[in-house]
Order: C-alpha cells, then structure tokens, then sequence
C-alpha cells in the first residue's frame, strides 16, 4: 500500500503541474485579454461617458452661458414638451431623416445593382459615383444654394429657358419647397455611401444562388426579393442605422442652406440645439434639446441589433 501510494505520487505532481499551468496560462491569457481591452474602455469613458454625463446633468440646471447655473431637475424637459417651436422641431426630424434615408436606400440600391453588371469603364463610373461622398460638406452646400438661387441659379435657368416654368421658383424660402430642396442636397450627399457599402454585400452573393433560382423558374424579380434582398439585408441594416444617426444630426447642410427657416420650416435638433445654447446663450436647454434626440437613437440601435441577431439565429 504505501509502495502504491509513493508511486501514485509523481503522478499526482505531474497532474497538478499540467493543471497549474493551464491554470496560470488561464489567468495570463485573461491579463492579456484585460489589457487589450483597457485603453478602449479608457478611451470611450474619456470620450463618450464623461462629457454624455456632464451634458446630461447640465440639462437639469438652468445654465446660461457665462453664467452659473442651478439645478432645476426636469424643467428644462417640462417647458420643452410645451414648447411649439421644439415640437415642430421633432416633426422636422423625423420627416427630414426618414425621407432622406429612405431616398438613399433605394437609390443606393440602384447604384449597386448598376455597378454590380459588366460595364464598360466598370471602375471609372465607381469612381464617378462615390464622388458626392468625397467633397467636403461645406463646398455640396454652397454649390447647391447657388444652384437652388431664385435669381441667377442655375436649376431656375434651366427650367426657365426650356418654357417648362414662367417665373422662378424660391426653392428656400417656401416651406415646402426648402424642406424637399435639404433633403435632396442630402441624398445626393449621402446616396454613395448607400451604393458602395450594398455593392460589396452584392459580390459577397454567390452566382451559384443566382443560377439555382433561375433553374427553379424564379424570374428577376424573384431572384431580387428571394436572393439579392436576404443577402444585402444585413448590410442594408447596419448602413441605415449608421445614416440615421448621421442625418438626424446634420447640422451643416440645414443651416447654411435656410438656418432653420423659413418660418421654422426646417428646423431640427441640430439646428435648434445650436440657436438655443449659441445664438440665445441658453446652454441648458440647448443641451436638453439635443438629449430629446438620445430615446430615438437607442430604440433604433436596439431594433436593428435585434433585427441582425435574429438573423443570425
């Protein structure tokens, strides 16, 4: 018995040093792992937490810049919610980022499916196309608010030469009209975007799909909704989401283009946001004005994460 027991023993070291070294390179691999992750975690806590929980409690005073301020819990909230001009703001929100968003789509959709064909001068007209994208801001809107000039501009002329209109048209100073004309400077912005990030989930399909419907009698429309929409639908997704959040925050192509007007026509969280707290030197409310925006963005994150992961499953 105790030759067996004596024997046992080598094996019970070897044993406990094979598990006390998984065990350590267990605990090394997690070090590593926490040290990887720590700058990230450090950097978004410097970055987004601090200055989201810093803007969040200046909602709840009355600051003005220039000023102190003190704490007036949910007031600024309260005379937001009764406020016509913040209302009118949401409805021009929402209206501004749906339709550009859903204009991009499509017309995305469009993009990729052209420059998905063999084309002559394939990668020249890519090229072509995704130049919106590439053109600062700043110089899109200031051509497009001489384009859209009722003296002089060049969308006017044009109609006018060709007897297709009698008088000019003040494309920025009816409220109608300047809301359709901010909405078209960004979808002729954003579309690429759109068109480039769907073309690369297209040629991720494979033409073995394609040619297996065509054999079951599916005909294009058919292969479009059975096979092209369930392959780009997960990219088409995640492009919607991060335009959304794009556009809900636009701020240059509105203000240069109407600031807002005419008449509050196209005013929006942005635009609002920076009338209150730079123009009125309110910062509270203007920050509250941007915070309203926050409960939209987080219902469409979750819904288009929950839209992805069941997907998946």
């Amino acid at each position: 018995m105790m030759r067996a027991s004596r024997a046992g023993r080598p094996l019970q070291s070897v044993f406990s040093r094979i598990l006390t070294g998984r065990l350590s390179m267990r605990r090394q691999t997690a070090m590593l792992g926490l040290a990887l992750v720590l700058p990230v975690v450090l950097y978004l806590l410097v970055t987004q937490a601090y200055p989201f929980i810093s803007a969040l409690l200046t909602s709840l005073t009355d600051k003005r810049i220039g000023a102190p301020g003190e704490f007036i819990g949910l007031g600024n909230y309260v005379d937001l919610v009764q406020d016509e001009t913040f209302l009118h703001a949401v409805r021009n929100s929402i209206l501004f980022t749906a339709s550009s968003i859903l204009l991009k789509l499509v017309f995305g959709v469009v993009m990729a499916l052209v420059l998905n064909q063999e084309l002559r001068f394939r990668s020249l007209w890519r090229a072509l196309l995704f130049l919106p994208w590439t053109i600062p801001t700043i110089v899109t809107v200031l051509t497009f608010q001489w384009m859209y000039s009722a003296t002089g501009g060049v969308i006017n002329s044009v109609l006018l030469r060709t007897d297709l209109l009698h008088r000019p048209i003040d494309w920025l100073g009816v409220p109608l009209n300047a809301m359709a004309a901010v909405v078209i400077v960004n979808v002729w912005r954003g579309t690429p975007f759109f068109g480039i990030s769907l073309l690369g989930a297209l040629q991720g399909i494979s033409r073995e799909q394609y040619e297996a419907a065509e054999t079951d009698g599916a005909n294009v429309l058919q292969r479009f909704l059975y096979v092209t929409i369930p392959g780009i639908r997960d990219v088409a997704l995640l492009v919607t989401l991060v335009s959304t959040i794009w556009t809900l925050n636009d701020f240059q192509i509105i203000w240069v283009l109407t600031r807002g007007g005419p008449a509050d026509a196209t005013q929006v969280f942005a635009t609002l946001t920076y009338t209150s707290a730079f123009l009125n030197l309110d910062l509270a409310r203007g920050i509250a004005i941007s915070m309203a925006s926050v409960p939209l963005l987080v219902l469409l994150i979750i819904g288009t994460a929950r839209s992805v992961l069941r997907q998946e499953a």
